[in-house]
């Protein structure tokens, strides 16, 4: 059976109707092909942190946590976002399970440090157990995961979700990550790099090339396809037929990560 890890973006979620497109996508796919499904949602997330009159910040992409809002994130991405999903999922007809990185020990996270700087309650993925996968894929029970994860002693973690969909993708040796993005690929001078090296990437960082989240978007497709995935594709959501054009040779959309 080909494995393909999904990760769509908190942006992504937002678009009208694209969930519906999703589920409709989802539903068509080859019957011998088990989709997995990331979820982040910052857009939620900066939404309840407004109505709470609570200022973030980001450092390399990644969204200062302290000790309350780590709270907030969890009831926002493992609560309505994760929902929200597997709601518009069973409603196209796609058997979907939700749950997050806490749930049977799915990711065990530590403390991440972003250029020696602390940034709070922001984890990094040390360790992936996919049995509970292993029980979705037997249940023929598609997963749509909150990257909120736990360490060994219990404490909660805000995750990235691509580096979220990147560990499990190496984890379950994916056939192909995809990164449903709210752009159509890597913008190098506002136009669509079609192919990226990974020895390409730091430079293109080093140059202010690559900013903001997509900074540690292209660093997990990196890490990815040195530990094993097949093929990385970061590409826009162009309607329900996008997921089997990325699976086909010739036919993806966006930018492919390669060595």
């Amino acid at each position: 059976m080909k494995t393909i890890c999904i990760k769509i973006g908190g942006s992504t979620v937002d678009a009208e109707g694209l969930l519906r497109e999703l589920g409709a996508s989802i539903a068509a796919l080859p019957a011998d092909v088990f989709p997995i499904i990331v979820h982040g949602g910052g857009k939620d997330i900066a939404r309840q942190l407004k109505l709470l009159n609570r200022e973030f910040t980001f450092i390399e992409g990644m969204r200062v946590t302290d000790a309350e809002m780590v709270k907030v994130v969890q009831m926002v991405l493992s609560g309505d976002v994760n929902k929200k999903i597997v709601n518009a999922l069973l409603v196209e007809g796609v058997r979907a399970f939700g749950f997050s990185g806490v749930d049977a020990s799915l990711f065990t996270a530590s403390k991440m440090l972003i250029s020696s700087q602390d940034i709070g309650f922001v984890g990094t993925i040390d360790a992936v157990d996919t049995s509970l996968i292993d029980v979705c894929r037997s249940a023929k029970l598609i997963p749509v995961i909150s990257p909120v994860s736990r360490d060994a002693s219990g404490c909660i973690y805000n995750v990235n979700a691509d580096l979220a969909a990147s560990e499990l993708a190496m984890a379950i040796k994916a056939d192909d990550l995809i990164f449903i993005s709210d752009v159509p690929g890597v913008l190098i001078d506002d136009t669509v790099r079609r192919e990226i090296a990974t020895s390409e990437i730091e430079d293109l960082i080093a140059k202010g090339y690559i900013t903001g989240g997509m900074v540690p978007k292209l660093r997990s497709a990196a890490d990815a396809v040195h530990r094993g995935v097949s093929r990385v594709h970061i590409c826009g959501w162009n309607d329900s037929s996008t997921l089997v054009n990325e699976l086909s040779r010739g036919d993806f959309s966006g930018t492919v990560i390669s060595h």
